[in-house]
């Protein structure tokens, strides 16, 4: 992975974005936080996991165009979307 995503400030989409819907923000950390600031998933490397106690593993990160990119998980399903703010 190119960009580190954890250090910029990223929209998340859920899906395909960015016609899907906006599910929270990166905000120059290892978190995608709501809107609300509720922890929603946490960036480690190239792999993207919920957050909290018990964290799953969803996917890896995979890096399109214009600087966005999508997360994937084993089936190849866009689970994530990250688009510049």
């Amino acid at each position: 992975m190119a960009t580190d995503f954890t250090k910029g400030r990223y929209n998340v989409y859920s899906g395909r974005g960015p016609t899907a819907p906006l599910i929270g923000r990166i905000d120059e950390d290892e978190f995608v936080r709501s809107n609300s600031g509720e922890l929603l998933y946490r960036i480690d490397g190239d792999e993207v996991y919920t957050a909290g106690s018990g964290a799953k593993y969803i996917g890896d990160i995979v890096e399109t165009d214009s600087s966005r990119a999508m997360v994937v998980d084993a089936n190849h399903t866009a689970i994530l979307t990250f688009a510049p703010e």
